[in-house]
């Protein structure tokens, strides 16, 4: 997945178009292939490994992923980066 089509995924799910399980393995993926060596990602992608619609006890739900997408989206490239 490049930062574009992660960038697209991320939006989904904050404005409600996509908030799956598995749209948030998608991110998951794609936030680890990406970012394998930023620690604040990690704590990221292991909320999204946690993430249950509707939330319970130990999970995190819609609204607290939401909130950690719209993080990301700040910390993105605002574009591609050649290769």
């Amino acid at each position: 997945m490049t930062h574009d089509q992660l960038r697209q995924e991320l939006h989904n799910f904050i404005d409600g178009k996509d908030r799956s399980l598995e749209a948030a393995g998608r991110l998951e993926v794609a936030l680890d292939r990406l970012f394998p060596d930023d620690e604040e990602v990690a704590d990221v992608v292991l909320a999204l490994a946690s993430y249950r619609p509707g939330g319970g006890e130990y999970l995190y739900d819609e609204a607290q992923i939401a909130k950690l997408c719209q993080w990301l989206l700040g910390r993105l490239p605002t574009r591609e980066l050649a290769p």
